[in-house]
């Protein structure tokens, strides 16, 4: 089965890039795995660690896609908080960027793979421009829920893990929609993430969480889960693992983080040989709320009788 996926990246992030490319390989082996890989620039150096990669794997290719920054340059940032590259907006850009590509699904690189992602291919896009797991906790708040023009019930999603239509999004003038939302003068919060959210909203098609596990989230009692089997699936068996949460990465020397010796076995898998850790600035907050989720997440269990 043909698998077309696409992903952002910089020289900054392009190791982050390598794990996650090398977790969808390991995992996809029955797959031919098309990857598009969206850069400005991207040194000539990681360009050839990344090629290296795909050279181990016969069942799988590489493409770099040079982005036309332009089309960003009036798009609007966060100033304060997590500030992200210009990377962040590449998948917008989609749609015109992968001309003959009609079904893609698009990863952040903070991420790593556990699974076959042939199962998305047979849901049913066929009115639908994206499916994506619910970003629990989100909107921020009434500010945020009023800019993207939310009504009651609508629901939050997270862009790290997406299955993209790009045939409706062409049918659909999606890019233009999103880079007009990215454009508009707004206190931003979110990136790329409000702009989709913004666009499809009340329009798209849940994932079940096991297809985005932050490893690090609350628990949202009421509707989190469908029932028990979603719960097992995400617990026991995640699909894909996203490290989102800035003080929970695994490239930290920080202790206890969930998730940290998955990330660590393919970067060994990977060959990356320049690895350096990253300094975590607040150590003692991040191993307090992993101990305090840890709790939250067994009181939940034994309220609801899960295992």
């Amino acid at each position: 089965m043909e698998l077309n996926i696409a992903c952002s990246t910089d020289d900054k992030y392009s190791v982050l890039c390598m794990v996650m490319l090398c977790s969808l390989l390991e995992n996809n082996k029955k797959n031919h795995v098309i990857a598009h890989i969206l850069v400005n620039h991207l040194s000539l150096i990681n360009q050839t660690k990344i090629l290296k990669l795909f050279s181990k794997y016969d069942n799988a290719q590489c493409v770099f896609h040079e982005v036309n920054v332009d089309l960003l340059k009036n798009c609007k940032y966060r100033t304060k908080l997590h500030k992200l590259s210009k990377a962040a907006y590449y998948r917008v850009l989609l749609a015109s960027i992968l001309k003959d590509v009609d079904r893609v699904i698009y990863l952040d690189c903070d991420m790593v793979v556990l699974s076959d992602l042939v199962p998305l291919l047979n849901i049913d896009m066929q009115n639908f421009g994206i499916a994506a797991v619910e970003d629990y906790g989100l909107p921020y708040n009434q500010e945020h829920f009023a800019q993207l023009e939310f009504s009651e019930g609508d629901k939050y999603f997270n862009s790290g893990f997406l299955l993209i239509n790009l045939a409706y999004w062409r049918q659909h003038k999606i890019e233009k929609a999103l880079i007009e939302f990215s454009e508009s003068d707004r206190k931003v919060f979110f990136h790329d993430q409000d702009a989709l959210n913004f666009v499809f909203r009340g329009s798209w098609i849940r994932l079940e969480p096991k297809w985005n596990h932050f490893n690090i989230f609350h628990i949202r009692l009421k509707d989190m889960f469908k029932d028990k089997a979603e719960y097992q699936a995400f617990f026991h068996k995640p699909c894909v693992i996203h490290y989102s949460d800035k003080y929970f990465k695994p490239w930290f020397k920080t202790p206890l983080i969930p998730f940290k010796n998955t990330w660590f076995k393919y970067l060994k898998l990977s060959a990356w040989n320049d690895f350096e850790y990253k300094t975590n600035d607040r150590p003692f907050y991040t191993i307090f709320k992993i101990l305090y989720l840890h709790l939250e997440i067994l009181m939940f269990k034994f309220k609801f009788k899960f295992v």
